[in-house]
């Protein structure tokens, strides 16, 4: 089984993903195909855009098929 090792950064209440690296490869999300980061702002969150089939940056939930479960209380 390959070595995974992943950079975060922690910022008061987010944490966001910087670097993955599987073995001796090293990549930025940026560099992933189905990735687009160029909407990347603060307090962006990565969403799945069926329509062109990536995953890309935003500050918005705005998806009628998304359904969050915030647990038990």
């Amino acid at each position: 089984m390959p070595t995974i090792k992943a950079k975060i950064q922690s910022n008061q209440n987010q944490v966001v993903a910087k670097k993955l690296a599987i073995g001796q490869f090293s990549i930025s999300m940026s560099d992933i195909a189905d990735v687009d980061t160029s909407g990347q702002t603060d307090g962006s969150m990565m969403i799945f855009d069926g329509t062109s089939g990536k995953y890309i940056m935003s500050t918005q939930i705005d998806n009628e098929n998304l359904s969050l479960s915030g647990g038990t209380y």
